[in-house]
């Protein structure tokens, strides 16, 4: 008994020492910090822009304009599957092991099946003018036909990311943002098409789709120049078999995190819908900083043995929790003191939604960090079985309380799926060690 349990002790302390020496490695590490800070830089900029850009956008045009948009904001997640989005991620995991031209593999594949989610959105367009809503009808247009050049070319943030290209990860950051506010050119110059958001939307896809377009058309053409070599037909169909699978992942991602929007878009009036998008803005910020850490981490989890990157993913899936709600409580502090005062008055129900949109993300923190350890050993099973049980939640559970609670119970319903992903994620993490 006195031999395990100085066993034990001197296990515990042999823990302590690579965990410091781990920590004084990463504290030591120059480069670690100047990506870490490269990447906070734009996340800060980012939010900084978006805002200025929320506040304009709800002075400038009408409330009901403003909760279109967020009809728009809560289709694209569903039909962006028919995109085949999946391959964004495959294309990180396969660039991260030094296979680059899985990129421009993704470009032409994803380019063809875009044309599924761009008939998507002009069916959904059909769909609106049926119903005597115009000026949504034409936002679908204008999305459906823009589709394959905008959201169709998103690859190109995980592949800087996945070549730790991190100065240029920050300007594509920074530039991405800035195409947002290109819609209040025409505004500015009391000069619109149709109606104040049909202009400003159609204005902003326009500038997105120079920008997607002109960075993939740069980085396929630096593959070339360096002379990559294409993936091998074998490697490409194990590539589409694997972006086909992460898509099907994010696909019962979306039912979790994303029907209580749609259900709001649905059955809720575009004012309510309005309040709803201007929470779902706030709650969004967390998701870049959380797009940081991966961006930064993934590449080097990857890559370590399975015993070092559990251990890892303990320690940091702990710390990120614990400065997530630190994050979350300081957030929601300083909303309810700016957003009465620079948003219109209006806009004041919005607070209660961001609370509760906040704290879900929160929530869920542990059960993506088991998500992600899934993912960097390519365990498609612990995947499927991870995000399907949250899933079921996640529809289930707004479904019946939208219509009791309105907003309020669809954000409820999707903070109790959260909460069924950390729960059951650390349960199959724990399980697998």
């Amino acid at each position: 008994m006195i031999a395990a349990m100085l066993r034990d002790y001197l296990l515990a302390l042999n823990q302590r020492y690579h965990l410091s020496q781990g920590l004084h490695r990463r504290l030591a590490n120059r480069r670690f910090w100047r990506n870490t800070g490269l990447l906070m830089l734009a996340n800060l900029i980012v939010t900084g822009l978006g805002i200025i850009r929320t506040p304009l956008m709800t002075w400038v045009l009408p409330k009901n304009e403003v909760g279109m948009l967020g009809v728009v904001a809560s289709w694209l997640p569903f039909l962006q599957l028919a995109s085949l989005s999946g391959l964004d991620g495959a294309t990180y995991h396969y660039v991260a092991k030094g296979q680059p031209w899985a990129f421009v593999s993704a470009i032409f594949i994803r380019f063809r099946w875009s044309l599924l989610s761009a008939a998507g959105f002009l069916a959904g367009a059909a769909y609106w003018a049926s119903r005597g809503e115009i000026t949504l009808a034409w936002l679908f247009i204008i999305t459906g036909i823009s589709y394959p050049v905008t959201i169709g070319m998103t690859a190109s943030a995980g592949m800087l990311a996945a070549q730790e290209r991190f100065k240029g990860l920050f300007w594509y950051r920074i530039f991405e943002s800035l195409t947002d506010f290109t819609g209040f050119i025409p505004l500015a110059l009391s000069a619109w098409w149709v109606t104040k958001v049909v202009t400003f939307y159609g204005t902003n896809q326009i500038a997105t789709a120079i920008q997607q377009t002109g960075v993939s058309l740069f980085l396929a053409w630096q593959l070339k120049k360096l002379g990559t070599p294409p993936l091998q037909a074998k490697e490409e169909r194990e590539f589409v078999r694997y972006g086909k699978h992460l898509t099907a992942i994010t696909g019962i991602s979306v039912l979790q995190s994303r029907t209580d929007a749609f259900l709001v878009g649905a059955f809720e009036t575009l004012d309510t819908m309005a309040d709803y998008s201007i929470a779902l803005l706030v709650s969004e910020q967390f998701k870049r900083l959380w797009g940081v850490y991966i961006s930064i981490r993934y590449p080097p989890l990857v890559r370590m043995p399975l015993i070092e990157r559990r251990r890892r993913m303990v320690i940091e899936g702990s710390l990120l929790t614990l400065a997530f709600l630190v994050t979350g409580l300081v957030v929601a502090l300083l909303a309810h003191w700016l957003i009465p005062i620079i948003l219109p008055p209006s806009y004041v129900r919005s607070l209660g939604y961001m609370d509760l949109l906040i704290a879900t993300f929160v929530i869920g923190v542990p059960g993506a960090m088991s998500e992600i350890y899934f993912r960097t050993q390519q365990d498609e099973k612990h995947q499927y079985l991870l995000r399907t049980v949250a899933a079921v939640v996640g529809v289930v559970a707004p479904f019946l309380l939208v219509f009791r609670w309105g907003a309020y119970g669809a954000a409820t319903g999707r903070l109790l799926a959260s909460l069924v992903l950390s729960v059951f994620g650390i349960w199959l993490f724990a399980r697998q060690g």
